[in-house]
């Protein structure tokens, strides 16, 4: 397997005014799992028809384990691509659909039929290697799909372009662990293509977030969640995303809508934003000790019961903004309450800035 890197890449298809992809740098290391996330339009189908050969780039390289495969095409680029929905030989067996791709490059039948059973073990579809392709359910021929992208010895790269869309919710979980189990037992470097984001989070070791053709950050579920780079990727990571409402540093402190925390800053003084996940904060009623942000519930959406208390999600209203938790509803819709915030980061110009998190003592530490 490759390590694959992405070095000053840019795309402009033919007629467009402007680049869908420019300047990008990429890094996956060799066996590693790498998720390209963003929404649609992003850039992420192109950068993968780049990586497959597909398309080539206007300018910078693509390297695979140091070398530049830039101009080469599809079938030179020992590349493996998996779609949304699964593409088999219908009237084969699940054996020779795996088999097949070893039997066009001449390896010996014994050895093509031992690495098939090895990749159908590793995936847990032993049982279904006799059974025709039309003969299973989407679920088992993505099974089926991914085994041939993972079964050639000599592949490069595989390229998992949103294969779990086609999969029915309740399967959806099995298939990703599966699919991480064998991606680590058989040591394939992985690049996964998804505007999923629990998908991207769950599944791979680095994530890249791509908007606007431009790779915004990269880095492992908890610094995109704990750490985002950006307003953007706070927003766009996490379900709701993180709360972004109004801050100054002034004098030394951080202040959340003219209310100050105890945070000590040694920042310039100036507005900046303040970021919290829905949960990182709790509603508690008013007058209640400690430094916290006042604030309305509009509204309470019941999730679950925890120790037989009723949990959700709780809006509140936090100056002009509408604000996420999630916690015990333990509050209603007008009460008055008070916003504690356990973890928070602040942003200055769009970028992040600092974190911090309460500690036992009530006060603040820098994350």
């Amino acid at each position: 397997m490759a390590e694959v890197k992405l070095e000053g890449v840019s795309h402009r298809y033919e007629g467009a005014r402007a680049h869908t992809l420019e300047n990008l740098d990429l890094s996956v290391a060799s066996g590693g799992c790498h998720a390209l996330l963003g929404s649609s339009g992003a850039g992420k189908t192109t950068l993968l028809n780049l990586l497959s050969g597909l398309e080539l780039p206007s300018s910078g390289c693509i390297l695979f384990d140091g070398e530049d495969v830039s101009k080469l095409d599809a079938g030179r680029r020992n590349v493996a691509q998996v779609f949304q929905f699964p593409v088999l030989y219908e009237s084969l067996d699940v054996a020779r659909n795996l088999e097949f791709p070893l039997k066009t490059r001449g390896m010996p039948r014994r050895d093509r039929q031992a690495r098939a059973v090895e990749v159908a073990g590793r995936l847990g579809i032993e049982e279904l290697l006799g059974r025709r392709a039309r003969e299973l359910s989407l679920f088992e021929k993505q099974l089926v799909a991914i085994g041939r992208a993972l079964v050639r010895p000599d592949v490069a790269l595989v390229l998992l372009d949103e294969p779990l869309t086609a999969v029915e919710p309740a399967r959806k979980w099995q298939l990703r662990r599966v699919l991480k189990q064998a991606q680590q037992e058989l040591g394939a470097t992985m690049i996964y293509v998804t505007h999923d984001q629990t998908e991207a989070l769950t599944f791979a070791e680095q994530i890249s977030v791509l908007h606007q053709g431009e790779v915004v950050q990269t880095g492992s579920p908890t610094d995109l969640f704990e750490r985002p780079a950006s307003e953007y990727v706070a927003e766009f990571v996490g379900s709701p995303g993180m709360n972004l409402v109004p801050g100054e540093v002034r004098d030394g402190s951080l202040l959340v809508h003219g209310h100050a925390l105890g945070i000590r800053v040694a920042e310039a003084p100036g507005a900046c934003t303040v970021g919290f996940r829905p949960e990182w904060a709790r509603a508690i009623s008013a007058g209640s000790d400690g430094p916290g942000v006042p604030a309305q519930v509009t509204d309470t959406r019941t999730q679950g019961v925890r120790q037989r208390r009723p949990v959700g999600v709780v809006r509140a209203k936090l100056g002009e903004r509408e604000v996420s938790l999630r916690q015990a509803l333990d509050v209603t819709t007008g009460d008055a309450v008070i916003l504690q915030l356990d973890q928070l980061v602040a942003f200055r110009g769009g970028a992040y800035l600092q974190g911090w998190s309460r500690v036992e003592d009530g006060t603040y530490a820098r994350a």
